[in-house]
């Protein structure tokens, strides 16, 4: 069964005394994860098709907007009103396993037809329990303007903080920062602060999640590496409160030599405004490791879900080879798998294949967004100068520890 929004159309039919058909119904929310809304409603169109045919249990495949969604996934829960499956990000699942939102799914996952790759499944992991499907990875990686390096004598491409460290001045003397950084407090932390922390070998929680420790050196090291660059103008222009908006950003427009964590839609963008032939894509760039963001998207139960067996049924069926590698293919995302069971369709999506096993989604941890809105704040004072690396995330550390202190 098919309901895209048309509420008046379903009142005025029940109005009208259309027949139930007397089968089990599920509910799918889900997102714009294929951009395009044409191409995304043929393709669940196409999914409720197959799962009805298959399982003889109506599927509604309704299609919710990126704004709002935990507001109305809230509402929606406290109403008993909700979906029985919803697709969440990693970092989403925590805090709804902590509510009691969420069913366990670990035998999908096991039962699925491939291997999913480990950090796929340490992401949507909470204690020893899966509570999610993963459906379609993401992840960044370096891309580089290789003109604006030759352009000042550069002719390796920098690899590691060393080398970007190194390159800073000599492209700052032509006025061109070495690295596009959004420092603004609305930038998620996830595409800025965060992949940095990682490859200097620090984490955001500590193992037991019980308090902060991105102020350890590995954190400081990170931030010191950032302000280092804002000092030698190897960030761009008022990087402390930019904010990224993928037509105007520096590195998209050929004001900036390269960023630390693009997307591949980002990177065709760069393609798209400097040109193919100037654009390069590399691995993630390595501090003392080498890491980088990505995660995965996965359909979750709900643990008010009307019919769980039959939401089962639809998550096995949403993790399918066919169904997951087309909507890997339409949305521009990748397969969730150890072995991808399709050739990446171009050069871009080749290269970004190459950075999976270097993704990194994050601790999960039902306060992550809370920290991340805490920390903001304080890497922009130090890349203001009102604080040096050690003081701002002391002082981030001390708000992030009270408000885990308090639950």
């Amino acid at each position: 069964m098919r309901k895209w929004f048309l509420t008046a159309l379903v009142v005025a039919l029940a109005g009208c005394g259309t027949a139930d058909s007397g089968r089990d119904t599920v509910t799918l929310w889900m997102y714009p994860v294929i951009e395009d809304r044409t191409r995304s409603e043929e393709f669940w169109r196409d999914v409720e098709t197959g799962f009805e045919a298959r399982y003889g249990v109506d599927l509604e495949v309704e299609l919710q907007p990126w704004r709002s969604r935990e507001e109305k996934l809230g509402a929606a829960l406290m109403s008993r009103s909700g979906p029985d499956v919803v697709l969440l990000q990693p970092d989403m699942i925590p805090q709804y396993v902590a509510q009691g939102a969420l069913q366990p799914v670990g035998d999908v996952v096991t039962g699925a037809e491939r291997a999913f790759r480990p950090s796929a499944l340490a992401a949507v992991t909470v204690g020893d329990q899966a509570y999610g499907v993963p459906l379609y990875q993401t992840v960044t990686t370096t891309v580089y303007n290789r003109k604006l390096f030759a352009e000042a004598g550069i002719t390796e491409l920098p690899r590691t903080w060393d080398e970007v460290r190194a390159a800073a001045p000599k492209l700052a003397a032509r006025g061109v920062p070495v690295l596009d950084y959004s420092g603004s407090t609305e930038s998620t932390l996830n595409l800025t602060f965060y992949p940095l922390l990682w490859q200097a070998g620090g984490t955001v929680f500590s193992a037991d999640g019980t308090k902060s420790a991105f102020d350890s050196p590995q954190g400081i090291e990170a931030l010191r590496f950032l302000v280092d660059l804002e000092n030698a103008g190897g960030l761009p222009d008022g990087a402390a409160t930019k904010g990224s908006g993928p037509a105007n950003e520096p590195v998209v427009t050929g004001r900036a030599a390269m960023a630390h964590a693009a997307t591949a839609a980002q990177a065709r963008a760069v393609i798209a405004g400097v040109g193919e032939q100037d654009t390069v894509i590399g691995a993630p760039l390595r501090g003392r490791v080498q890491a980088t963001f990505g995660m995965p998207g996965a359909v979750t139960l709900l643990r008010a879900a009307k019919n769980p067996d039959a939401a089962r049924h639809l998550l096995t069926y949403l993790a399918s080879p066919r169904v997951t590698e087309e909507l890997c293919a339409r949305s521009g995302y990748f397969q969730p798998w150890t072995t991808a069971t399709s050739a990446p369709a171009d050069a871009v999506s080749r290269t970004f294949t190459e950075a999976l096993p270097f993704a990194n989604a994050g601790d999960t941890h039902p306060r992550a967004r809370k920290v991340m809105s805490l920390l903001a704040p304080h890497l922009q004072a130090a890349l203001l100068g009102r604080a040096t690396p050690e003081q701002a995330l002391a002082e981030a550390a001390r708000e992030v520890d009270a408000m885990l202190g308090r639950g």
